[in-house]
């Protein structure tokens, strides 16, 4: 194991924030679908909770460390990892489909039950979310699940961002003719999904500018990624059929993921769960948002510390 050495990432925080990270993570790598997934570590001694994070697509593990250190900091143990063909995992960069970002949380999952021992969660702040979902639901390893949506791949609000009308009747056959004349077709991330948006804090303009330039961004992001994404696929355990205590935390003022559809969503899951609604746009990157949003997800999970 080493340190992280990538030097654009400390832009995105404080002195003493980049003591901590430089202080707390270990990274491996573990191999996916035939490539290896960069894992960072932020290790802990002892038996002690693990959580376990992938990212949202625009950026990668070391760009959204603060939302790992609000439990690093509570004595938890935070298991990071880059999905593949993004950050600083291998395989073809912008270009994952939704069943090899699936694959990745399992085989992630596996890893760290091998290693360390429950209770173990998992949560996403974005896509990561939904896709620990679809992998981990009524895993009888993950004590609970925290997710910021909450949606179907192929339900029109799993892109909420575009017009519903526009992305089953347009964008999807768009997609899917481009693909199958070459799957090397790419357009820059910005295009595709409006940053401002996404982090739309008042004084988010510095870390979109950052992370445009950050090399290890989603810059491009291929068809395949994208047909993807609006593909239909159905989740292995249906809502209404979960067992596995899920926190749904809804952002009202988002414009990425609508919040009557995130509700809606939340609101089918059969086993226990939380909504909570935080009067916010989407994302914010102030320490004191992250601080405030860690603190919900880190009180829902130590409601299910205790085996079921």
């Amino acid at each position: 194991m080493n340190a992280p050495s990538a030097p654009h990432w400390h832009g995105y925080y404080d002195a003493d924030e980049l003591d901590e990270i430089r202080y707390a993570i270990q990274t491996t790598a573990i191999c996916s679908n035939g490539v290896n997934l960069r894992v960072r570590v932020y290790e802990q001694s002892g038996n002690v909770p693990t959580v376990m994070v992938g990212h949202g697509l625009l950026g990668y593990g070391l760009a959204f460390a603060r939302f790992h250190l609000p439990f690093w900091r509570r004595g938890w143990r935070v298991i990071q990892f880059d999905l593949p063909g993004m950050g600083e995992s291998e395989g073809t960069r912008g270009a994952a489909t939704v069943q090899e970002m699936i694959a990745a949380w399992r085989d992630v999952s596996v890893w760290v039950a091998a290693r360390f021992d429950s209770p173990r969660f998992a949560m996403g702040n974005a896509e990561d979310g939904v896709l620990a979902y679809y992998a981990l639901a009524n895993d009888p390893t993950i004590a609970g699940l925290s997710v910021h949506t909450l949606f179907e791949y192929g339900d029109v609000h799993a892109v909420g961002w575009i017009h519903p009308r526009a992305a089953v009747r347009v964008l999807r056959p768009v997609l899917g003719s481009l693909e199958r004349v070459s799957t090397r077709f790419s357009l820059p991330g910005h295009w595709t999904i409006p940053w401002n948006h996404v982090f739309a804090g008042p004084d988010d303009k510095h870390y979109r500018k950052h992370l445009a330039d950050d090399p290890l961004s989603l810059r491009r992001g291929r068809i395949t990624l994208g047909r993807s994404l609006i593909s239909e696929y159905a989740t292995p355990v249906p809502f209404e059929a979960c067992e596995t205590p899920v926190q749904v935390i809804i952002s009202t003022r988002s414009r990425i993921w609508p919040a009557g559809s995130v509700r809606h969503s939340a609101e089918r899951l059969g086993g226990p769960h939380e909504i909570i609604e935080i009067e916010e746009p989407h994302w914010k990157n102030s320490r004191a948002f992250h601080d405030r949003y860690c603190a919900l997800v880190a009180t829902w999970f130590e409601r299910w510390m205790t085996p079921r």
